[in-house]
């Protein structure tokens, strides 16, 4: 796991788990890591191993390792990266998740992916399902698609749906950032974990740094990173 740092020592800390394939080097992410910098956070952005067989030992203990020399940071997680911070053990001063992934979605829900899921092995031949930048936002790039994952193993189907299985309780001080018409997460999963007066819906695609309603948003996400269930007061 890689993890860059954005501002300055001085600042709190702000830990952003990016989502599978993101890099701080793309346009929609990087447009959010300066307006956190800019709102006076050092930000320290992990960016998850596209690849794994177990999350707990590829994507939460790297996470958790880096967290511990970290004072209280806030933690912002956004999709599979929501799902290692839910994960995580971090002593966080807030939690705020943007489109986690803690299920998937409908269209993954059927007994051809359950049968793909048990083949052995881990060769990576199983479409990833992220060929259109529509489903990202109207923000995304194509330099996002064209470096993300196009490819999946068995492996790691299994990994992830474990973790989707095992997702410890979401704390009643955490947020949630989510679009209705999301269509690479479950929000069914989203809504079974967290009320409806913790979630923050927005007008886009997966991604809430992609999506057109970014600039409307922003305020709302700030205030959640510094004041937690108490920015929707």
């Amino acid at each position: 796991m890689e993890f860059r740092t954005f501002g300055d020592g001085g600042d709190p800390d702000c830990l952003f788990v990016l989502g599978w394939g993101n890099r701080p080097s793309h346009e929609p992410v990087r447009w959010l890591i300066d307006r956190l910098v800019g709102d006076g956070w050092r930000v320290h952005a992990a960016t998850l191993p596209p690849h794994v067989t177990d999350v707990q030992r590829q994507w939460v203990r790297p996470v958790e390792r880096y967290a511990a020399d970290l004072d209280r940071p806030a933690l912002l997680g956004h999709s599979a990266g929501g799902l290692t911070a839910a994960h995580a053990d971090v002593d966080a001063r807030t939690r705020t998740y943007l489109s986690p992934w803690w299920g998937e979605p409908p269209a993954r829900q059927n007994p051809v992916v359950d049968l793909l899921a048990r083949v052995p092995g881990d060769y990576r031949f199983l479409p990833s399902g992220i060929d259109d930048g529509s489903l990202l936002g109207v923000h995304a790039t194509e330099r996002q698609l064209r470096e993300g994952p196009d490819r999946v193993s068995p492996a790691f189907l299994r990994a992830t749906r474990r973790a989707h299985r095992t997702l410890p309780r979401i704390g009643d001080g955490a947020l949630v950032f989510c679009s209705l018409t999301d269509r690479i997460v479950s929000t069914r999963a989203i809504g079974e974990r967290v009320p409806a007066d913790r979630t923050v819906l927005y007008d886009g695609g997966h991604e809430l740094f992609s999506s057109r309603s970014r600039e409307e948003h922003l305020p709302t996400l700030l205030a959640a990173l510094e004041q937690g269930v108490a920015a929707l007061d």
